[in-house]
């Protein structure tokens, strides 16, 4: 069969390419490639460093705090170590209120530094609950005098702050056998939005009778009458009553000073 046979079959012309070899196109950089996505993920890869270096930066400023959380919860360090270490924390304006609250809770801790994280704490974490902070002073059983001593000055400070708390929970308190606590709880209910007038009436009863609170119930009428600005020193004060003269408490106190005089 020859190329001219009527059958035979037929192929497509071919085109003829002139000029010579073909030119390379252009390699197009990342950001033309992706466009806006480069931009976003080089945007996210920036944050994402200064968060990180944020971290470290906040972690290394932090890092005498650590230090004294892990002496407190070192069961190999002395008492007297661990103490000052609650004292640190407690005084430290960058351990969160919640922070205090958790490591007073704490029974592994000794009781002079859960005491101290517990007076410590403030009127703050009061604040973001009112009925279940004074719930759980109230109505915990297994709580130690001196601890639920401890946690009633957040709520006589919260309640000198202005924020109204459980009467209910506070009436409870009142009625309890501590006649410290009951004291604190009279207060708190004293400096209160509209509080009942009857509270006075029964701080200036106990500070005019022989009981051996009279002293305390005195230092509380005197922040009952005083300003705001000034009841903050004179709770101060009814703290360091407490200290002396509530037998839990004290014990505690005594304890730890006894213990810190043989360690020298």
């Amino acid at each position: 069969m020859t190329p001219t046979d009527p059958g035979s079959p037929r192929f497509p012309s071919l085109p003829i390419l002139q000029g010579g070899p073909p030119t390379e196109t252009p390699r197009r950089s990342q950001a033309e490639r992706y466009g806006g996505l480069f931009y976003l993920g080089a945007g996210g890869l920036l944050i994402l460093a200064g968060l990180l270096g944020w971290f470290g930066y906040r972690a290394w400023t932090l890092r005498d705090v650590w230090k004294d959380v892990y002496v407190l919860n070192d069961p190999r360090e002395p008492d007297a170590r661990r103490v000052e270490a609650a004292a640190r924390l407690a005084g430290d304006p960058r351990v969160e209120p919640r922070q205090l609250w958790d490591l007073a809770l704490n029974r592994r801790l000794p009781a002079r530094a859960r005491c101290m994280l517990a007076e410590g704490i403030g009127g703050e974490l009061v604040a973001t609950d009112p009925r279940g902070f004074a719930t759980a002073v109230a109505r915990s059983p297994d709580w130690p005098d001196w601890l639920r001593l401890a946690l009633l000055r957040p709520l006589a400070l919260a309640s000198t702050g202005g924020h109204t708390l459980s009467r209910e929970r506070l009436g409870e308190l009142c009625r309890g056998e501590d006649p410290v606590v009951r004291l604190w709880a009279l207060y708190t209910l004293a400096v209160q939005p509209r509080p009942d007038p009857q509270t006075v009436v029964e701080l200036e009863r106990v500070a005019a009778s022989e009981l051996p609170e009279r002293g305390l119930a005195a230092i509380f009428l005197e922040a009952v009458r005083a300003d705001r600005a000034a009841r903050l020193g004179i709770l101060d004060r009814a703290t360091e009553w407490g200290h002396a003269h509530h037998d839990a408490t004290r014990d505690i106190w005594l304890s730890a000073e006894a213990g810190r005089g043989s360690d020298r």
